[in-house]
């Protein structure tokens, strides 16, 4: 199953797509496809996972 969800990342200064990963992957084991979709004092992330 795939399951779809939006948190927050901690934004740090000149982040690039290896840092958002790199976020994702300590939560996640599958994630499928993310999208940022805002920044303010965090990183809005949405994202699809697989649930095994």
């Amino acid at each position: 199953m795939i399951k779809s969800e939006i948190i927050k990342i901690k934004k740090i200064e000149n982040f690039d797509n290896s840092y958002i990963e790199q976020e994702l992957s300590k939560l996640y084991k599958s994630v499928i496809r993310w999208a940022i979709v805002d920044i303010s004092d965090e990183i809005s992330v949405s994202f699809s996972y697989e649930v095994r």
